[in-house]
């Protein structure tokens, strides 16, 4: 028995060592893989401060990394992986080149100062991405219009392009793009496009090695291969070792923070803006991995806690390294995927990047200039979308696709040129201002979005009471009146937010109709929210048809329903007594009726008084001799408000026609009716003629009178008065027919709502927006 046991705990130990080993190994790849790019972008973040800083920089971007990674997987949920982003890097140095110019002019542009007033900076950012989820506001972010957030993308990667085309041919980081094209370095140039070959080739192959780490070790391999035995000179400069400052740190002055120029009205506005901008980046970035980490991984984490974790890195390590950080989706999916159950494999990432760093900085520095700047010039061609070049080309084609019937599934969507024009004023406002003002631009065509949303017609569809009738079913007479008479009601079914422009071209509107229409109904179900403005103009609205003899009437809108509250404490008192709401469409259709039917007299008012045989669907077109006959087999029954006539389930046991009094139909549970009756109108006749069971619940909605022909008594006329019986089955058919009809104008209504509600509450989520920003 003692062998088993130990060849268990030996399986036991060798499975959780290879677990392990596994871990370790795919730690280790990553961080050899992200090492050459963190240094790069920690090189093109202080690119300002010259090429001497350059060694500092890497090392101090990878130390920022490391203590990132750390903290933010201890604060919050884990399986992020944080570094220094393409857009963050480009934004520093912006921010870096600025301070130097305007510190240069005021004769204090030391490199101490310009670091720390840019370590300020990102500790400010941090602050405000972790105020971000302490107040819950982070979600605000996540409301980025799509244009712009593809604009911001697109972007940053012309600004990688650009800055790393001289990097490929030979120069260092941050030479500007006029240097690509003075004294090019042809083996640098080979170097270069071999690492970006390669890496975009075992891209596509999907190998199990990262695709950049591949990429970077034949390049290296190359550039020695070229130096040693080809003997080509020019093959290009190594990125260079990192060196950890004698203090482990950079040198910041804080000295420098209490002197009264610190508080020069330029400065505090550049680092304000920087603050705000790279707040806003790092927090977007979080946001959108955590929803698609989690989404991949299947599980649930607090979004508001993990801004406040990151936030708290940037703080740490932007006072360690002036640079912030973000969730990177690729090297975070790259990590996390293999290994979804280590909740702190970043953990052990950062260690290893950390051991690097500290263990063999030379081995690092061994990796080509040009190679690292050929990677980065493939990640920027991968950032600019093609859709700048594709949508005018897919509007071009629309042009002979516009005579297709509209909603054809075969058609593609169309292209909106506004959008477009958005996504290329932000990308093109990156390359020519900056990162910072072209996030600017961004938040301003946001804004501009947001206003042209909401600037279209609040008015999806409009009705008469011609199309559009209640779910009461009527005699032929009632519905032949509401046919010529109908267009005296009017339905306007309204969607989105109903703010002080929308409500107020909604006002407009309805003085359009006001001479026309005696009713108007507003359907206001897909009202999604109200502010005070518009609900003082509806008051104002319903006041001033009151006054005119008209009716308006809010639908969908139940008490306790906080935007029918909002209205109803909006104007004064003696406005408000203009307010009617109906809890449902239907109601509000069907009181409209009556009310039209009122007000016809004798044509219209049938409903006022109890109806003979002769006058109910049962009884048209009978003979005296025929109404008599069927009068002695009917029963008259008396229901009071509220009785049940019948159940779900019951047998169905004869037809019913009211004679006085009103009957509705219903699930039984449910406070929306599936139809109501008028006097006069057939009831019960479905189960009966098909011997089934009710499907619905039928309840007095008044009190009633009704005749009920059980199946007994119209089985006799079958066989006695076969005439008569089949006058009576005609009668039961066109009723019948009647209401199909009326149920195929209602349901093509409620197809149509659910189609413009899906499109209008889609929202797109690409991955390309998950990997934004670098």
């Amino acid at each position: 028995m003692r062998f088993p046991a130990l060849a268990c705990l030996s399986s036991g130990f060798m499975q959780r060592w290879r677990s392990r080993f596994a871990i370790g190994v795919s730690a280790m790849s990553n961080a050899f893989e992200h090492t050459p790019e963190n240094m790069a972008y920690g090189l093109l973040a202080f690119a300002a401060l010259g090429p001497a800083f350059g060694p500092t920089a890497m090392a101090t971007v990878l130390l920022g990394t490391v203590i990132a990674n750390v903290i933010a997987s201890a604060l919050g949920g884990g399986r992020l992986a944080s570094g220094p982003r393409a857009a963050l890097s480009l934004l520093t140095g912006g921010f870096v080149a600025a301070l130097s110019a305007t510190l240069a002019s005021t004769g204090e542009a030391a490199p101490s100062h310009v670091l720390t007033l840019c370590a300020l900076g990102v500790a400010g950012a941090g602050v405000l991405q972790a105020g971000f989820g302490v107040l819950k506001l982070g979600s605000i972010v996540k409301y980025t219009p799509h244009p712009v957030r593809v604009g911001v993308t697109s972007g940053v990667g012309l600004l990688l392009v650009i800055t790393s085309l001289p990097v490929v041919t030979g120069h260092a980081f941050g030479s500007g793009l006029r240097a690509t094209f003075e004294t090019p370095q042809l083996g640098a140039i080979v170097v270069g496009l071999c690492a970006l070959l390669v890496t975009g080739l075992a891209m596509r192959a999907r190998t199990r090695v990262p695709p950049v780490l591949i990429g970077l070790g034949t390049a290296t391999a190359l550039h020695f291969a070229m130096g040693r035995w080809l003997q080509i000179a020019d093959a290009g400069a190594l990125i260079g070792a990192p060196v950890m400052p004698a203090s482990g740190f950079i040198a910041l002055d804080p000295a420098y923070l209490l002197r009264t120029d610190f508080l020069d009205p330029r400065l505090l506005a550049l680092i304000g803006s920087y603050v705000v901008t790279a707040a806003a980046l790092c927090s977007l970035d979080s946001l959108i991995a955590v929803s698609v980490v989690d989404g991949r991984l299947r599980r649930r984490r607090d979004a508001n806690r993990e801004l406040c974790a990151q936030g708290l890195a940037n703080i740490a390590a932007g006072l360690v390294s002036a640079q912030p950080y973000s969730p990177s989706m690729p090297r975070t999916l790259s990590l996390v995927l293999p290994n979804p159950d280590q909740r702190h494999i970043v953990l052990v990432y950062a260690v290893l990047m950390l051991a690097l760093l500290w263990f063999a900085p030379q081995v690092v520095g061994q990796v080509p200039r040009s190679a690292v700047g050929g990677v980065i010039l493939l990640q920027g061609f991968g950032m600019v979308l093609p859709v700048f070049w594709h949508t005018p080309l897919q509007r071009w084609r629309q042009r002979g696709q516009r005579t297709a019937e509209p909603g054809n599934a075969a058609s593609p969507p169309p292209v909106r040129l506004a959008d477009w024009a958005v996504e290329l004023s932000v990308a093109l406002g990156a390359v020519i201002f900056g990162l910072g003002p072209a996030v600017l631009i961004g938040a301003a065509c946001a804004v501009l979005l947001f206003v042209r949303a909401n600037m279209r017609d609040v008015v999806r569809h409009e009705w008469s009471g011609e199309t559009r009738r209640s779910l009461k079913a009527r005699p032929p007479a009632l519905t032949g009146v509401l046919a010529q008479e109908g267009s005296r009601i009017a339905l306007l079914e309204l969607q989105g937010a109903l703010f002080f422009g929308t409500a107020d071209g909604l006002r407009t509107r309805l003085e359009g109709i006001e001479t026309s229409v005696d009713t108007a109904i507003l359907d206001l179900q897909q009202v999604t929210e109200i502010d005070v403005t518009a609900a003082r103009i509806l008051v104002e609205i319903a006041q001033h048809w009151q006054q005119g003899g008209r009716t308006l009437v809010f639908a969908e809108w139940p008490a306790g329903d906080a935007r029918r509250m909002l209205v109803e404490t909006a104007g004064p008192p003696q406005a408000r007594k203009a307010l009617l709401f109906a809890d449902t469409t239907d109601r509000a259709l069907e009181q409209a009726e009556d009310r039209l039917l009122a007000s016809m007299g004798p044509d219209g008012g049938e409903a006022g008084r109890a109806l003979t045989l002769a006058d109910t669907m049962l009884g048209r077109e009978l003979t005296s001799g025929e109404l008599a006959s069927l009068a002695s087999v009917l029963k008259t029954l008396h229901f009071q408000r509220g009785e049940i006539l019948f159940r779900v389930g019951d047998p169905g046991d004869g037809l019913y026609v009211s004679l006085q009094g009103d009957i509705g139909l219903r699930i039984p549970g449910s406070a929306r009716r599936l139809a109501s009756f008028a006097p006069g109108v057939i009831i019960g006749e479905m189960a009966s003629l098909a011997r089934s069971t009710r499907s619905a619940e039928a309840v007095a909605e008044s009190d009633v009178i009704v005749l009920k022909l059980s199946l007994d008594a119209l089985d006799r006329l079958l066989v006695e008065q076969p005439a008569l019986a089949a006058k009576l089955l005609k009668n039961m058919s066109l009723h019948l027919a009647d209401r199909v009809r009326a149920l195929t104008g209602d349901l093509s209504h409620w197809v149509a709502r659910a189609a413009a509600r899906r499109v209008g509450s889609s929202v797109s989520t690409q991955v390309h927006d998950a990997e934004s920003l670098g």
